[in-house]
């Protein structure tokens, strides 16, 4: 249930890998990396805001920090992952001097050209990295990257070894079909880590990834995600997955952030963006596909929530596209 609840909500922000490499370097080495969305402008979608970056050790271990905090080590089968996209460190050991990669490549490189780089800086043990960044738009689903931290790190190794095989070997060869195939390995990555630091939240979790697991919570989550048009209410809701109207309104709240009908205008609104620019149906149309009888409370209620009108915010999207896609 939970998994399907991050599928909805990875397909609302627009999830997309933009780029996924392994790296091996023997010897001492130290990384620094400031990802920023113009690097990564031909390869993302149109409405991309935002960069999340994950490393995950396949051999050897290393050390990471974000911005100027405290290092931490991340051993063998672990992944590190930057929800915020910061600038960050990652060495063979704390307090190890870095270098930018595109120092380490020369002026002629692009990171957009890596597959699979080994770097030899000297004497010593070996360390394999798999790198990969994403787009999205953030500010499709905030409650998501609420819940998360900047930083946080999980463990692959186990029932994911033969995961980890693949997207550091096969996924990276040169063969037809292989851009896409990264790019949704990529995907499929970060989603993986999502479901693991889901499954290790300590029980009194708040926030949208401790409801999705949540019996009561959850199950609510799942019923506006899967019928958001349908003229729900609380008592309706409360119905639907046997649970009381008091448990289910304090529980969400306590969990969420908000009450349940707030919630699901979110949802509703976000619905509505992705039909306004990715469907050719009128703005009444629309309006009665996220569950509104009537355009006009529809159109009140988009321009509250993004502060355009739906008609406006078709246009600027529409005009967007054009030089976005050609510059791909």
């Amino acid at each position: 249930m939970a998994a399907d609840l991050l599928s909805d909500v990875l397909a609302m922000i627009r999830l997309s890998g933009a780029l996924i490499f392994r790296i091996d370097v023997k010897g001492p080495w130290g990384l620094a990396a400031r990802p920023a969305l113009d690097t990564f402008e031909t390869v993302l979608p149109p409405g991309t805001s935002h960069i999340i970056v994950f490393h995950i050790v396949v051999c050897g271990e290393c050390w990471a920090r974000r911005e100027s905090n405290d290092w931490f080590k991340v051993p063998r089968g672990h992944g590190v992952i930057l929800t915020l996209g910061d600038e960050h460190e990652i060495a063979d050991q704390s307090g190890r001097r870095t270098a930018r990669l595109t120092e380490l490549l020369g002026p002629d490189r692009s990171i957009l050209d890596f597959r699979r780089e080994r770097f030899v800086t000297g004497a010593g043990g070996e360390t394999s990295l798999l790198c990969g960044f994403l787009g999205c738009d953030r500010r499709a689903f905030e409650p998501l990257f609420n819940s998360l931290p900047p930083v946080f790190t999980v463990r692959f190794e186990g029932q994911n070894d033969a995961l980890l095989r693949y997207a550091s070997n096969e996924a990276l060869e040169e063969r037809p079909g292989a851009e896409s195939l990264r790019v949704r390995m990529a995907e499929l990555l970060f989603m993986e880590a999502l479901s693991l630091h889901m499954q290790h939240l300590p029980r009194n979790a708040t926030g949208w990834l401790a409801g999705a697991r949540d019996p009561v919570v959850g199950r609510a989550l799942r019923s506006l995600h899967e019928a958001p048009g349908k003229p729900w209410t609380v008592p309706m809701l409360a119905s639907a997955i046997d649970s009381s109207r008091s448990c289910l309104a304090t529980r969400f709240r306590d969990v969420i952030g908000e009450p349940p009908m707030h919630y699901l205008t979110r949802i509703r609104m976000q619905r509505a963006a992705r039909y306004l620019v990715n469907r050719s149906c009128s703005i009444e149309r629309v309006a009665e596909e996220v569950g509104y009888q009537s355009s006009a409370a529809f159109q009140r209620a988009f321009k509250r929530h993004f502060g355009t009108p739906p008609a406006a915010w078709r246009r600027a999207a529409t005009a967007r596209q054009p030089s976005s896609q050609a510059r791909r």
